[in-house]
């Protein structure tokens, strides 16, 4: 059907063109070239108005609102991580003995709304807290930078601005050089491999799988003492990086990297998070006291539990940390110096990290004498922190006995205690952060 344009366009072309029949016949030729000649107008003139009337509708056409996608995109909330249940075996005891009030952390009060830039202050103390920065807090992108061979870097959570450091820091832990090795002294070909490899990728700055080769190498059965030392000296240092350093290191299993919340205290994310250690440890590593909290401030948080394995012979502690069930699989983190009891009367067995008994500054009584030492009292043999242990298993008769520090450090190396493993004080104090109660393992052999 034609269109209304065109309808009118021919019906006024075709009337100026009609001519009478009477006309003369020498005047047909002209006629017809008339007539050609507006066929050709009246064509060009259909084609104008259907392209105009085209361009018409198209400019006043609207299109559909949106993608298509927006709306469902902005009805999608991401669903939070179902809460971890808290280990009752890390719940803080009320009584004064075990948790000192000048110990607890204070933390962030869920009763009055903060600011991201406010300050964590302990309730009935200064707004104001010296020396903490009142600028917001920056949380940078969680992609990790890259190193020149393209592993993440690690990440120092304490540094003011939060971001990635540029390169793992060389100050705790010296990588050896390619071609300085463990030299192996009569280990089979297989564990020298071992120690190979884990000294390439310590090389490399891959400490991570160093460490995890060295302990591959530790826990073979051909390894033979010396190589034992020197590895246990590899491990040290590594860890000294690893764990005990601000700094997180990609894919480390044995840390993570925490975000303060409104509410938050020591003891609280150490609960929360079931990182099985005591919420001193947390102080220790980021440098902090609990009672500067701030929220948005990032924590290293290193995961246990950790273990320990008393070597008489040696008069040596050695750490570890893993799944009590798989020791196994137990990870070597560092060692220390003990001292035990007179006459070899420290007993030999598998024990645990007794229930409510971790005490700081402990109030005892010498059961050979019934000698009373009060908290404080700078004369009190065990020392600043006490640990009980229970015997477990065919050592479950065995009681009575613990892990403490001691005011007489040249004991340590030495038999002059009452049957306890004693510690130097600095000892004593970061294993105390790192055992927990009824979880961490006490293996007591010759």
């Amino acid at each position: 059907m034609a269109l209304p344009s065109q309808t009118e366009r021919q019906t006024e072309i075709g009337r100026s063109y009609v001519y009478s029949r009477r006309t003369q016949t020498a005047a047909n030729g002209t006629r017809l070239v008339l007539i050609i000649a507006a066929t050709l107008v009246l064509a060009a003139g259909v084609v104008w108005g259907m392209l105009t009337v085209v361009t018409r509708r198209s400019s006043t056409g609207t299109l559909p609102s949106g993608d298509g996608k927006s709306d469902v995109a902005r009805s999608v909330t991401p669903s939070k991580p179902a809460s971890s249940p808290s280990l009752a075996a890390l719940t803080p005891s009320n009584d004064p003995a075990h948790s000192p009030k000048d110990l607890t952390p204070a933390g962030v009060s869920n009763q009055t709304p903060l600011r991201t830039d406010a300050p964590i202050v302990p309730p009935g103390a200064s707004s104001t807290t010296p020396g903490a920065s009142t600028s917001p807090v920056v949380i940078p992108s969680s992609t990790p930078t890259l190193d020149p061979s393209g592993r993440p870097t690690p990440v120092d959570v304490t540094r003011p601005d939060l971001s990635p450091d540029p390169a793992p820091t060389k100050s705790t832990v010296t990588a050896p050089e390619q071609n300085t090795s463990l030299a192996p002294t009569g280990s089979t070909s297989e564990v020298a491999e071992q120690i190979q490899a884990a000294e390439q990728r310590a090389a490399a700055g891959d400490l991570v799988q160093a460490r995890a080769l060295f302990n591959k190498a530790l826990h073979n059965p051909n390894a033979v003492r010396e190589d034992q030392e020197r590895i246990r000296q590899k491990m040290t240092a590594i860890n000294a990086d690893l764990l005990f350093s601000s700094k997180v290191f990609p894919g480390d299993p044995m840390t993570e990297t925490y975000i303060v919340k409104g509410g938050d205290n020591l003891i609280k994310i150490t609960r929360n998070r079931e990182v099985a250690t005591d919420w001193r440890l947390i102080e220790r590593i980021n440098g902090i006291k609990g009672n500067t909290l701030r929220i948005g401030q990032k924590l290293k948080l290193v995961r246990g539990p950790f273990h320990a394995i008393v070597h008489k012979g040696d008069y040596r502690l050695d750490l570890f940390q893993g799944s009590p069930d798989v020791p196994d699989s137990w990870t070597y983190i560092r060692s220390f110096k003990v001292g035990l009891g007179t006459g070899n009367s420290t007993p030999i067995g598998n024990f645990v990290v007794k229930p409510r008994s971790k005490l700081v500054n402990p109030y005892w009584v010498n059961p050979q004498t019934g000698q009373k030492f009060s908290a404080d009292d700078p004369k009190n043999p065990i020392g600043e922190y006490w640990m009980g242990i229970e015997g477990v298993g065919d050592s479950k008769t065995i009681t009575g006995y613990g892990l403490h520090g001691t005011i007489e450090p040249d004991s340590i190396g030495q038999q002059k205690s009452m049957g306890c493993v004693r510690l130097g004080d600095d000892d004593i104090k970061l294993l105390y952060e790192m055992l927990v109660e009824q979880i961490s393992d006490v293996k007591i052999v010759p």
